[in-house]
């Protein structure tokens, strides 16, 4: 039945993070200098219905992040955040090892 309700939640693992602190750590990551010049991404973020809506702004909060502290820093903050995830998605939405980075 849990299954049906929620096709997207792989329930083989437990989660040690619920959609709430994700949506939160995205949330801290955005200053008021940041949140004022990307209101779209505080409003998405906020408005994300489920866990892979919010995987899926990732990038967008990646780049809002740069902007304010560079690229490596950003790489470092969104790494973490999608830490959270584990347990949270199906295996299809994990990130997969790029070859560039061997």
């Amino acid at each position: 039945m849990q299954e049906r309700l929620n096709p997207l939640r792989d329930d083989t693992v437990a989660a040690a993070f619920h959609i709430d602190d994700i949506r939160q750590a995205m949330l801290k990551c955005l200053d008021a200098e940041i949140a004022e010049r990307f209101p779209h991404v505080e409003r998405r973020i906020l408005m994300a219905s489920n866990v892979p809506a919010l995987w899926f702004l990732r990038p967008e909060l990646l780049m809002a992040v740069a902007t304010r502290c560079g690229e490596q820093a950003a790489h470092q903050v969104v790494d973490e955040i999608s830490a959270m995830f584990d347990g949270l998605l199906p295996k299809s939405l994990n990130s997969r090892p790029s070859r560039l980075q061997r």
